[in-house]
């Protein structure tokens, strides 16, 4: 793959170009075209193995995104245990990093130092100043030789090294890549380069470039987007997963890009999304990461594509590229070999199996008949229904009436005046659960006015976030889409008793009606623990002062439940310790977080001690432990599944792998996305996890019974079982895949619809293309 921006984008560092002390932004000027991140290629990056694995062979290295006009950037041939000169692509067009919006106008850095620009009219500024005096400088220098070649002796300019590099934009030799995000940034930069006759060769993230498709595929420009994140910051906040299709389909030459070292991992699996939301043909979505970012960095006839003379840079896959089921087996640079997968958790070998059904099938009760008997019922008939607790029913029908499911099975008669939905040649399953979600508590990363996640102050164990759900937060409608249909929103407040979360339903227009269970669970960020053979022996201070807290709720609630059985006087009110007293009784589940082997084990023995009734989230490191969380008889909700090994030390494939081990030693698995923006790709989290060894179909429960299971719902939630609530979803295909659309959802029986902001977006300027370009 060729990746046309790489994590190497990102200010905090990324594959190849990070100083020791990491972070590529020289953010001092408003322009500094002087610095070069060549000079700063860190070769032995763990990044360059990492991506490499994902099947990555091209990047180009960009310099941040603090400046109007950043450094230059490098464009790099992946080779592990090359040095800095190797990895140069030979010949590679030299390009430069622009920025425009937030970053270069500071909105973010909460710093009491003023630099200009302040505004987006302050950027536009930056380069009207410096072109015309690049262009100034460039007659000078023009005179100059001309003189020279006459046969005078004139003094030379002083030489700039700034305007020197500017001077080669507007010739054309060095090419421009700019950070965007809004669509009048964009076009106002599309007409500063057309003004002074130079072409923009990349925007980069381009996340409102669907909105000006037409001007950016007249101007020439390729666009270099995000699949799908958006809402980390305001210019986020209309970012849609269908605008490299939209973009493509104007005719612009678009590509997907990482802008992280975790996401640069899977970046075929990153462009099968356009697939998913806008249907974009598999060939077009399959160059979104290959031929065209080869275009993009003017090495089209060099790379990104088979073809005879072209380079040897291969990757060989598992299957088809555009499936999450895919993995990369091996990768080739030059025809040499730069990685090859290797199996060093034994999960393809001795094959994780999958847990016997339950029961071969549900009864079929017997349904009522004559004129008008399916009154206010849905069927939904002839697609493949996968109940979860059952085997897979081909040609199935499932029927449901008062919010409930009545029946699941084949060859059932429908009865007269039911609502028919067609699911021939589609899936038919239960809706989703999403654990540890801040669905309706955040909206947008940077606006903390938006997010009700957080509180500090310490523990807060009788914080309760349902009254803080906003009905109408774009995030409810935009995870739904993807066929989750519940989630437990929760609280990640700093202090160790971060609060209780809530499970909703992604229906409703108040709190209220979203609210299934009010106070589900209350969040336990367990105190990191790291092993130090030299530390003290005895308990550390923070699970002290847990304990310590744990024994006074139980001794307020024996005092309280005294003084109300026999009279007196109470324990006076304390609405932490009563809020807590339930859970430190074993009375009700307790989340408890802890990612680290140390930390998990540390956990587990407090919960053991205190008598708790408690379920691991996160549980990065598990791996590391699997026996032993296994004989402890925790269940886990594992998660981030797409995250990085948490050391260069550990294997490229740790997380990934990660579910597939815990199942292994007989640990029950859920599966968590933790990821404040994007929910919804809680499926993509899931497929991964089965890629790397977990049974598809304990992928499958992990993210519907299992998530039930976990939040103690498995008799309401969770599969198609008949006296189940109705939320029910039907897929074009297998539900964790990449390129799997949901085309019809129920939540309690009712259909829902399966647009949201985000499509509204889509559509609106998709009409706009049409009009505009005149098709």
């Amino acid at each position: 793959m060729v990746a046309s921006s790489s994590g190497a984008a990102r200010d905090a560092g990324g594959p190849g170009p990070t100083a020791p002390g990491g972070g590529v932004p020289e953010g001092t000027l408003s322009i500094t075209a002087d610095v070069d991140i060549s000079d700063v290629i860190e070769p032995t990056d763990i990044s360059i193995y990492r991506a490499l694995a994902g099947g990555v062979t091209t990047i180009q290295c960009l310099h941040g995104s603090a400046n109007a006009i950043g450094g230059r950037s490098e464009v790099l041939k992946l080779r592990w245990g090359a040095t800095a000169d190797e990895l140069r692509f030979p010949d590679a067009p030299q390009g430069i990093k622009f920025a425009l919006g937030e970053n270069p106008k500071q909105s973010n850095w909460n710093n009491s130092d003023s630099r200009f620009p302040g505004s987006r009219p302050g950027v536009e500024a930056v380069f009207e100043r410096g072109f015309d005096r690049a262009a100034d400088y460039a007659d000078q220098w023009r005179s100059y030789y001309t003189a020279v070649a006459g046969g005078e002796d004139p003094v030379p300019p002083r030489r700039d090294l700034r305007l020197e590099v500017l001077s080669q934009i507007l010739a054309g030799t060095v090419k421009v890549h700019s950070h965007s995000y809004r669509a009048d940034e964009i076009l106002m930069l599309l007409r500063v380069a057309e003004r002074h006759g130079f072409r923009v060769q990349t925007l980069q993230h381009v996340l409102e470039g669907y909105k000006i498709a037409a001007e950016i595929a007249e101007h020439g420009a390729g666009p270099s987007t995000f699949a799908d994140w958006w809402g980390y910051k305001i210019e986020a906040y209309d970012a849609i997963p269908q605008n490299a299709a939209l973009l493509d389909e104007a005719g612009a030459v678009s590509t997907i890009n990482s802008d992280s070292d975790e996401l640069m991992r899977h970046l075929y699996h990153e462009a099968s999304k356009s697939i998913k939301y806008a249907g974009l043909d598999p060939v077009a979505a399959l160059r979104l990461c290959t031929l065209n970012g080869a275009i993009q960095l003017g090495l089209g006839d060099r790379t990104g594509s088979i073809e005879t003379g072209k380079d040897a840079d291969l990757v060989l896959l598992s299957g088809d590229p555009m499936s999450v089921y895919s993995k990369v087996l091996l990768t080739l640079v030059d025809g040499e070999v730069e990685f090859e997968r290797m199996d060093l958790f034994a999960l393809e070998d001795a094959v994780v199996g999958p847990r016997d059904y339950p029961i071969e099938a549900h009864p079929v009760p017997d349904l009522p008949t004559g004129e008008g008997a399916g009154a206010g019922m849905v069927a939904i008939v002839g697609g493949t229904v996968h109940p979860i607790d059952a085997p897979p029913i081909e040609q199935g029908t499932v029927l449901i009436q008062d919010g409930r499911i009545l029946a699941v099975g084949t060859g059932i008669a429908v009865p007269e005046g039911a609502v028919v939905h067609d699911a021939f040649g589609k899936h038919v399953w239960p809706g989703m659960i999403a654990l540890n979600t801040p669905v309706g508590l955040f909206e947008i990363g940077s606006v903390a006015g938006t997010n009700d996640m957080r509180e500090g102050g310490g523990n807060q164990p009788d914080l309760s976030v349902a009254s803080s759900i906003h009905p109408d937060s774009a995030h409810i409608t935009v995870t739904r889409t993807n066929g989750i249909t519940r989630s437990q929103s929760a609280p990640r407040s700093r202090g160790p008793l971060r609060g209780q979360s809530a499970v909703i339903d992604l229906d409703g227009q108040t709190w209220e009606e979203l609210v299934t269970v009010e106070r589900d669970m209350l969040h336990l960020g367990f105190p990191r623990q790291r092993y130090n053979e030299k530390a003290p022996k005895e308990e550390p201070e923070a699970i002290a002062d847990l304990r310590e807290l744990f024994a006074e709720a139980r001794e307020w609630h024996a005092l309280d439940a005294a003084a109300r059985e026999f009279g007196g006087r109470g324990p006076g009110l304390d609405h932490h310790l009563r809020a807590l007293a339930p859970y430190a009784l074993g009375e009700k589940r307790i989340a408890l977080h802890a990612d680290g082997a140390q930390t998990i084990l540390a956990a587990m023995k407090f919960a053991k001690d205190e008598g708790l009734d408690a379920v691991l989230y996160g549980c990065t490191d598990g791996w590391k432990i699997a026996p032993r969380i296994a004989e402890e008889g925790f269940t886990v909700v594992v998660g981030p599944v797409l995250s990085l090994p948490g050391s260069e030390f550990e294997p490229y494939d740790a997380r990934y792998a990660n579910a597939a081990v815990l199942a292994r030693a007989g640990v029950p698995v859920a599966i968590q996305s933790r990821d404040d923006e994007n929910s919804r790709n809680l499926p993509f989290h899931a497929g991964f996890a089965s890629a790397f060894g977990l049974p598809r179909t304990e992928a499958y429960r992990a993210v519907t019974l299992g998530a039930a299971e976990v939040l103690g719902l498995e008799s309401e939630l969770g599969s198609l079982t008949p006296g189940k609530r109705a939320d029910v979803i039907v897929t074009n295909g297998d539900l964790l895949d990449g390129t799997t659309a949901v085309e019809a959802i129920w939540i309690d029986g009712q259909g829902v619809d399966t647009g949201n902001r985000q499509t509204e977006l889509y559509e609106r300027y998709r009409e706009r293309l049409h009009r505009v370009q005149g098709k």
